[in-house]
């Protein structure tokens, strides 16, 4: 059976690129500082060079992708301007005329059939 490669883990990092791979994969400053201690005298020109270009391509990356972001849209929406509901007052005389006519329509005899 054939598996896939295992993914190469290095203990200790024997290139400059290596540690600046690192220093940028770590999460929060501390941890930065901490890896950053760690390299030697000779390579930390090098490593802050890698750092340094690995920023500038990210960068890049997010201004391209910024670009291909479609355009936020200004324009807000139109509200119909607000109309008080108009009060029609009623007339007791009519409702209790409907009124009327309704009871008799179910008081009727022709209703109880």
């Amino acid at each position: 059976m054939h598996s896939a490669p295992a993914l190469s883990k290095v203990a200790r990092p024997r290139w400059p690129r290596q540690f600046a791979q690192l220093i940028l994969s770590a999460g929060d400053d501390a941890a930065r500082a901490v890896l950053w201690a760690k390299v030697p005298a000779d390579w930390r020109e090098l490593v802050q060079l890698h750092i340094a270009q690995a920023d500038g391509r990210t960068e890049q990356h997010v201004r391209q992708q910024e670009k291909l972001r479609p355009a936020v849209r200004t324009i807000t929406p139109t509200f119909a301007k607000y109309r008080a509901p108009v009060h029609v007052p009623g007339n007791a005389v009519v409702a209790a005329q409907h009124l009327a006519a309704l009871r008799a329509t179910i008081h009727s005899p022709r209703a109880s059939q």
